[in-house]
């Protein structure tokens, strides 16, 4: 029997961000998300780029796509996205990495996230 991470990974900094789940091989990236989504020509400097990642997750949380999210982010980066996740999105946060991993290989990164053998505690409320 496989093991199934439903646990949803972003990796992200200022101005580049993926997001990835656990496969068969490992993490693998399925989405990126591109800085020009956030608006303004100071947007990477100004925290709205963690308010487009955010932006996602919580869109991703209401169609019921992200049972649980896990977080690398540099401190500021981290802090824009904390700040605007959503009530529904905030409890499912099961992990958060103040760290800029954007340049790490994705098969390199769930030693990042210490992932729990029998995985990440998430609900199974729907």
């Amino acid at each position: 029997m496989s093991y199934v991470d439903p646990v949803w990974y972003v990796v992200a900094d200022s101005i580049h961000a993926r997001i990835l789940k656990h496969g068969e091989h490992g993490l693998a990236t399925f989405t990126h998300l591109k800085s020009e989504d956030a608006k303004g020509i100071d947007a990477p400097r100004d925290g709205a780029y963690g308010k487009v990642i955010a932006e996602f997750l919580n869109d991703a949380v209401r169609r019921k796509e992200a049972p649980g999210i896990a977080i690398a982010a540099p401190g500021e980066v981290m802090h824009q996205i904390r700040t605007h996740l959503g009530v529904q999105a905030r409890p499912l946060v099961v992990k958060e990495v103040e760290h800029d991993l954007t340049n790490t290989p994705d098969h390199e990164l769930a030693s990042h996230f210490d992932i729990p053998a029998t995985g990440w505690p998430v609900s199974s409320a729907g």
